[in-house]
């Protein structure tokens, strides 16, 4: 075997911003074995693996360090910044067969958006107070908003934050945080607060996903993409277009374009950092 791999940083156009995803085309030979394998050596928070598909112009697998999930925002965005790079795909609008089912990707401006699901809510049993000791912080720290969960093709937990500087703060319990996600079938914790560090953005996010095997996700599509689905429901939107950064408290810093229509799309820039092969 001699298979091409690429590092890809998303959300940004520096290449040690950002979000690191994996990406391997033409994996149609790989079992789920291999596959595992890879993504647990490359070690970005997931890896993407492009198969031809006869429900979609393509076929996407994503896989963490510890387990497939069924969609991931960042490896998506890098998979076809891969494509578009090598002169696989030009601008244009694609439809990408997964796990949470078929997806629109659109490819403008130098940006690449994906289409989220139609979003799914549920409510949460776990008390507030829990859910700040788990992020090491005070229970008085958390906005006199929902706690609630959603998804646009992933459960996360939407926790709204009063300040910017509770959320630099935050002193996770990953183990803590895991237990929660279990308990509420939820991937991840996602705080946010409209307090930022940019003046041209709108919330401000952190992503915890130890039940993933990555502790802290710097910057993350499908957790943005639920998180404006909450910001809908409740209200909390002052455009339909908007920007939103993450990452900065562990130097990964990224932005997410968000779209709020009939349907959401989250999007963004990318770069390559490294190009490899894989052989046997």
């Amino acid at each position: 075997m001699a298979l091409p791999f690429y590092i890809v940083a998303s959300f940004t156009t520096s290449p040690l911003k950002g979000n690191p995803a994996g990406v391997v085309l033409n994996a149609d030979a790989l079992s789920n074995e291999e596959m595992q394998r890879i993504a647990s050596e490359l070690q970005c928070s997931e890896t993407a693996f492009v198969f031809k598909s006869e429900r979609a112009d393509y076929k996407l697998r994503y896989f963490s360090p510890l387990k497939e999930v069924d969609l991931c925002g960042h490896a998506t965005i890098a998979t076809f910044h891969v494509m578009m790079s090598e002169g696989l795909i030009r601008d244009g609008y694609f439809k990408v067969e997964t796990k949470a089912g078929i997806i629109g990707i659109e490819i403008k401006e130098g940006k690449i958006y994906m289409e989220q699901m139609k979003p799914v809510f549920k409510e949460i049993h776990t008390k507030k107070e829990e859910i700040a000791k788990s992020l090491g912080i005070d229970g008085r720290d958390i906005a006199d908003l929902p706690i609630e969960a959603s998804s646009t093709g992933l459960f996360s937990l939407n926790i709204p934050i009063k300040t910017l500087d509770a959320m630099k703060k935050m002193q996770p319990d990953f183990e803590r945080i895991k237990e929660i996600c279990l308990a509420e079938g939820v991937g991840a914790f996602f705080p946010f607060t409209f307090e930022t560090v940019r003046r041209d953005c709108f919330i401000h996010a952190r992503c915890f996903a130890p039940l993933y095997g990555i502790n802290e996700d710097p910057v993350t599509g499908t957790a943005n993409g639920a998180c404006a689905a909450y910001l809908k429901k409740h209200d909390l939107l002052k455009s339909r277009c908007y920007k939103a950064e993450q990452g900065c408290e562990i130097g990964r810093d990224g932005i997410v374009y968000v779209e709020v229509n009939d349907r959401i799309k989250v999007g963004g820039n990318a770069c390559i950092v490294m190009k490899g092969r894989i052989t046997d």
